[in-house]
């Protein structure tokens, strides 16, 4: 099966384009609703609109986000579903995917036995963990994961770094391969929820990784 995961705190009009353009490329997206009223606003008509068995809003109000346990929620619900023959796509909620986006990146990751993959300027695998070209590395903001290799996020990592967590391991566990795409997903916003409690977050993040892998991704 094929899913998505999308954190969002329900407030940004960007959902309703990001559910829009992956939905139609899935079986099921698991909606991660951080806001603080148990309702997804701006999206909510859209989601009506869709089947009622394909999107599904799982919400956790907890402040300060902590983006590993969204992913994980979306992750966990996911392999429920379908135990571990399934891919699943981890978005953000400002992320714009090509319409074959989903396909085109999970047909790389098995022609090359990778367990983790997204899009990119350049085609490219890494199988060994440590710093890449930034622009090689796996996108936080739109990645796939092989369900076979039961990968989570790092709860100690709550707002940066996460994605590279799980990157730095899919390399260990097989593969993270990017595929040259045109246009590749986009993310419309980066960085445009950070506050001064998330940048000094960022910053345990930072040192959290530096302690586990001995170095940072940049």
């Amino acid at each position: 099966m094929k899913f998505a995961v999308i954190p969002t705190a329900g407030e940004r009009e960007c959902l309703a384009d990001c559910l829009a353009a992956i939905g139609p490329q899935v079986d099921r997206v698991f909606v991660i609703d951080n806001s603080v009223d148990k309702r997804i606003r701006r999206a909510s008509s859209l989601i009506r609109r869709q089947d009622p068995g394909s999107t599904h809003v799982i919400h956790d109000p907890s402040k300060p986000p902590n983006l590993s346990r969204l992913w994980n929620l979306g992750l966990d619900a996911a392999f429920l579903c379908a135990g571990e023959e399934h891919h699943v796509a981890v978005l953000n909620d400002d992320a714009i995917v090509p319409y074959d986006w989903f396909e085109t990146v999970t047909n790389q990751m098995a022609a090359t036995g990778a367990v983790a993959g997204c899009s990119g300027p350049v085609s490219v695998m890494h199988t060994r963990p440590g710093p890449v070209p930034l622009e090689t590395r796996m996108t936080g903001w739109a990645f796939i994961l092989d369900g076979r290799a039961e990968l989570r996020a790092d709860e100690r990592l709550q707002w940066w770094y996460g994605d590279d967590m799980l990157d730095w391991t899919a390399r260990k566990r097989g593969g993270m391969v990017m595929t040259g795409i045109v246009p590749a997903a986009q993310n419309l916003f980066p960085n445009g929820s950070m506050t001064p409690e998330l940048h000094a977050q960022a910053a345990r993040d930072a040192q959290t990784f530096r302690d586990i892998w001995g170095m940072t991704p940049w």
